[in-house]
């Protein structure tokens, strides 16, 4: 093999370049240890008879995030949030050393908190918050997060640019920069919140019923407690949404608020037998002609409207149900941990 390419005589300045090439390295020296003679032939066989590389170059970097996304249209889609990473930093083009920096800060993220931040919080309250149904966050979906480019003269443009970095999970933003800021805050917003619901003693109760009462001993394990339904995992997902909703705006914990948006959001796991995330879909949106929840109250549109927190702490969350019992007896103990928490039940002895 002519070595005239080698990546050993090239300089890379990039520290995560630098980590990738040095774990790439790794990996393959250990995966050729494992191998017989004839295999590692083979392999190097392939790529003097077989394999090929084709390198294209562009001039301008705005043909570079162009060719970036006709060839990610083809085959295997990438995930949406790494198409808008593509999109926001051939918007700060005109802005190399904040495209670098965002780069690496971007680099440095877990992929699946940055999956999980669109997927289970930002594009459901998005939804939600309009009255609409969510779905999946795919790539058809990512208009929603391309904000508005800094050049625009609209309004509504002067007013985001003049708000930011003050964000909002129901309001747009200036593309470039600000993006990679908003996912920033929002991944920090999001653990906060569960920070404050696993230390705040006035939230213990919330802290049991979410841990199934056992004792946890980090945030990450109180997420990870499993309770036999999925369903039980949506309706505390939907306490996550509408609490990150509500403090989105408010930034306030006001006990009762926080109490009230929790026992909306688990009332839904105590109405239905089978809780799947289309019953979820349409309980956020308040979907009022369904006679088995015991709430019909459009929360996040509720909180969208509400000029002042105690709107939300002073709403009417119904507990008790007719009859008086879940709708399946495996709720029956969460039933009766949210009656105990709203005064309707005293906690028993025995």
């Amino acid at each position: 093999m002519k070595n005239n390419g080698s990546i050993s005589k090239k300089k890379f300045s990039n520290k995560i370049t630098q980590t990738n090439i040095h774990d790439n390295y790794m990996f393959i020296r250990e995966w050729f240890s494992l191998k017989n003679k004839d295999d590692k032939k083979n392999f190097i066989r392939a790529f003097d008879e077989i394999l090929e590389v084709v390198v294209i170059s562009v001039e301008k970097v705005s043909e570079a995030f162009q060719l970036f996304d006709s060839q990610n249209t083809r085959g295997k889609s990438l995930d949406p949030h790494d198409l808008l990473k593509a999109y926001h930093l051939r918007e700060m083009k005109k802005y190399p050393y904040e495209m670098e920096h965002a780069v690496t800060k971007w680099e440095s993220k877990d992929t699946n908190q940055i999956r999980e931040l669109f997927d289970l919080f930002l594009f459901p309250v998005w939804n939600w918050s309009r009255g609409l149904k969510s779905k999946p966050f795919t790539a058809k979906e990512i208009d929603t997060y391309k904000g508005i480019p800094e050049s625009s003269t609209y309004s509504y443009a002067r007013r985001a640019s003049k708000a930011m970095p003050c964000f909002q999970i129901t309001e747009t933003f200036i593309s470039g920069n600000d993006f990679f800021e908003m996912v920033d805050h929002y991944l920090y917003l999001i653990h906060d919140i569960k920070k404050e619901i696993f230390n705040n003693q006035d939230f213990a109760e919330i802290k049991s019923i979410i841990c199934n009462g056992k004792e946890v001993s980090s945030i990450k394990e109180m997420d990870s407690v499993k309770y036999g339904s999925a369903g039980f995992v949506y309706a505390r997902n939907l306490f996550y949404c509408a609490l990150l909703c509500y403090y989105d705006k408010f930034h306030n914990f006001d006990e009762m608020a926080v109490k009230k948006l929790f026992t909306w959001a688990f009332m839904i796991r105590v109405d239905m037998e089978n809780l799947g995330f289309d019953s979820i879909n349409k309980y956020a949106i308040g979907d009022d002609d369904n006679s088995r929840y015991t709430n019909a109250v459009a929360m996040f549109s509720k909180i969208s409207f509400a000029r002042l927190h105690n709107e939300i702490s002073s709403l009417h969350i119904k507990v008790k149900r007719d009859p008086d019992r879940a709708n399946h007896d495996k709720w029956n103990d969460l039933y009766k941990k949210l009656k105990i928490m709203n005064g309707l039940m005293e906690v028993s002895n025995e």
